[in-house]
C-alpha cells in the first residue's frame, strides 16, 4: 500500500514541475481538440496522463486499504 501511496504523490509532483517548466503559449490560434486533449507538448495530454495516473494508484491505495480492514475485523 505504501508503494501505491508513493506513486499517488510522485505522481501529483511531477505534473506540478512538469506544469511549471511548460512554456506559455505564444501561438494566438488553438491546436485541434486531439492535440487539446492528448499532446503533453502542446495542450493539456500532462493532465490528463496524470489524472489516470492518480486515479489508477489512488485506486489502488484504497483497495489496499480495505483488503487490510478486511483482513483486521
Amino acid at each position: 500500500m505504501v508503494n501505491w501511496l508513493a506513486l499517488t504523490v510522485v505522481t501529483l509532483v511531477a505534473m506540478v514541475v512538469f506544469r511549471m517548466k511548460k512554456p506559455p503559449d505564444e501561438k494566438l490560434e488553438p491546436p485541434s481538440n486531439f492535440v487539446t486533449f492528448f499532446n503533453p507538448i502542446q495542450g493539456e495530454g500532462d493532465l490528463f496522463i496524470g489524472g489516470v495516473l492518480v486515479v489508477y494508484f489512488s485506486s489502488r491505495v484504497f483497495l489496499a486499504l480495505f483488503q487490510t480492514l478486511r483482513s483486521v475485523f
